[in-house]
């Protein structure tokens, strides 16, 4: 198996806390997700390691493609992050990290994904520079919006 971590980076104007809650109310995804996703929680209970949540959303030209996610991080008001267990791509770490910069916060999100070899390359230098980095730039400039407009 390879494995591949994608970075990607956005700076809002927003105080630290309420960006860490928002982003950590995975619920609340789907406002700023590009592409249709719905997240229901499964587990009940406050947001913490463990909590589990079913979620179906769009993947490339896949719709209702499910999946079940798992909070793993959970380090208020500093690092968030989930797992997604994919059908195809197996678990699909979601690592959200806040620092405050100036007026505002950077928020660095990174996938990491594991797959077999010959998937990894078309995945590396087709479906991700073509259609998953799009969607995911489009998907922070979202969340930036709705951040700053809280």
């Amino acid at each position: 198996m390879t494995t591949i971590t994608l970075k990607h980076r956005i700076r809002v104007r927003a105080p630290l806390q309420q960006v860490f809650d928002y982003v950590s109310d995975i619920t609340r995804h789907p406002e700023w997700s590009e592409g249709e996703l719905k997240i229901e929680e499964v587990s009940p209970g406050p947001i913490a390691i463990g909590k589990e949540y079913a979620s179906r959303g769009e993947f490339t030209v896949q719709k209702e493609r499910p999946n079940t996610v798992r909070v793993s991080v959970y380090e208020p008001p500093h690092k968030f992050g989930f797992i997604a267990k994919d059908p195809d791509a197996g678990d699909v770490s979601h690592v959200f990290t806040f620092s405050e910069q100036g007026d505002g916060v950077l928020i660095e999100r990174t996938l990491t994904l594991s797959l077999n070899p010959i998937v990894a390359l078309a995945f590396r230098f087709l479906l991700y520079p073509f259609v998953g980095g799009p969607s995911m730039e489009k998907s922070l400039a979202k969340l930036k919006k709705r951040l700053e407009n809280l």
